[in-house]
């Protein structure tokens, strides 16, 4: 009964470790774009735009991967729902079109928040979910999201970052990426919807390793008890 006591313990102990990190690999297609000149004011929609120093085209398909914490900070309200950004919180989001990458290159600043809306009001009462990125360096600044949006408010639960994403739950999933030069502020913008989502793995917080480490070292022992017993 011993042995039999410590094998339910050390599974109890590996099956006690719970993922934060949720990683998704997404595809997308461009479906809309604009250009805007500040100095000139002028600009509007375009079919095709080289402002970022790559070639993004309506139709282009875009590949990308995003991660997000579910033990991120809570950073404050805004846009009628919470914000979960902090500095050591593993969030990311990057993407690339077969022109090139879609990401600055030599950033000096890269923050990746994450956003719940549920039952949000500026939604009308529906859910959103949504992953963001802003990136700066000497020349430009640049802001790319994944966001998802369920009218009926059922998606989520609350307002906290949910445990994974269930992408039949949201109606509408949408790509959106905005580039900014820093010298002339001209814009361009380019937006389109999400075509596939897949999950690519569940990352257990660190201290769970030494649950699961300590629940593999029980199931060992007891089972050399049960062979030196033989």
């Amino acid at each position: 009964m011993k042995i039999q006591s410590f094998l339910l313990a050390g599974a109890a102990l590996c099956g006690s470790a719970q993922a934060t990190v949720y990683e998704f690999e997404f595809t997308a297609t461009i479906q809309e774009m604009v250009e805007f000149e500040p100095q000139t004011f002028t600009g509007g929609a375009v079919s095709s735009s080289a402002l970022s120093g790559n070639t993004v085209s309506v139709g282009d398909v875009v590949h990308g991967h995003f991660s997000y914490d579910t033990t991120t900070a809570l950073f404050g309200n805004f846009g009628g729902g919470p914000i979960y950004a902090a500095s050591g919180a593993q969030n990311s989001l990057g993407a690339h079109t077969d022109a090139g990458s879609l990401g600055l290159s030599n950033p000096g600043y890269s923050s990746t928040n994450v956003q719940v809306l549920n039952n949000a009001a500026i939604l009308g009462g529906g859910d959103g979910f949504g992953v963001a990125n802003l990136s700066t360096n000497a020349t430009a600044s640049q802001l790319m999201a994944i966001s998802f949006f369920d009218p009926t408010g059922h998606a989520l639960s609350d307002g906290t970052i949910p445990s994974a994403i269930d992408a039949n739950a949201f109606s509408q999933s949408s790509f959106y990426y905005l580039y900014t030069s820093s010298t002339t502020h001209a814009m361009m913008g380019a937006n389109g919807t999400l075509t596939s989502l897949t999950a690519v793995t569940a990352v257990p917080e660190p201290e769970t390793y030494g649950m699961l480490l300590t629940g593999l070292a029980a199931v060992g022992w007891a089972a050399r008890r049960r062979r030196a017993a033989r």
